[in-house]
């Protein structure tokens, strides 16, 4: 491990990773899970494929998985824990503090306990209040309306939005063409008429 990698785990150990177990996360690796039901809440630290000697970045990866949308959807069943990226829906923590996407940087002689205290707040602040809203599939539902992609279209099914689903459904098959088959067949497989 070098010396950027013992660097974010430092600050990962200054109070994040005691925050994240507080609030029911389990730690494996750079990644904390908490159950919902058959759902999922997930944070991930990922550090930059450029990190080299003492200097580096990372960010910090939200998500939210919703077994009954990723099955509606047609994606294979997660045994175990899922992965950020399998995620129905996800964010970046620095997005959601500062606007924009935010890589934290480590460096050497950087104040590992003021960068912690910034995880925990942003954590505290915008990071717990995301995850939770995103539980509810109605919340899901709206946050997913500009994606053109079978999950949007389930989340809203799954809301009880059936006129949004349809319309979703059509506009993701205008937006993306080349899986028309695939909304398609979501469609006579639901009862939908396009």
């Amino acid at each position: 491990m070098g010396d950027v990698a013992r660097s974010i785990d430092a600050v990962i150990g200054l109070g994040f990773a005691d925050l994240l177990k507080a609030h029911g996360f389990k730690k494996t690796g750079r990644n904390w899970h908490r159950a919902d039901g058959e759902n999922w809440l997930i944070v991930n630290i990922q550090a930059s494929r450029s990190n080299t000697g003492e200097n580096g970045e990372f960010v910090v990866n939200l998500g939210v998985y919703v077994a009954a949308v990723a099955a509606l959807a047609g994606q294979a069943a997660i045994n175990g824990k899922p992965k950020e990226y399998d995620a129905t829906i996800r964010e970046r923590l620095g997005s959601l503090a500062y606007g924009e996407d935010h890589w934290w940087a480590v460096e050497s002689g950087s104040n590992l306990d003021l960068i912690s205290a910034d995880l925990v707040e942003k954590m505290l602040s915008v990071g717990f209040p995301w995850l939770e809203t995103h539980r509810d599939i109605s919340h899901l539902a709206a946050a997913l309306r500009n994606s053109p992609s079978l999950l949007s279209v389930s989340a809203a099914w799954l809301a009880g939005d059936k006129d949004e689903a349809s319309r979703r459904l059509r506009e993701a098959i205008e937006r993306r063409p080349a899986a028309r088959e695939r909304f398609s067949a979501w469609a006579i497989n639901n009862g939908v008429a396009l």
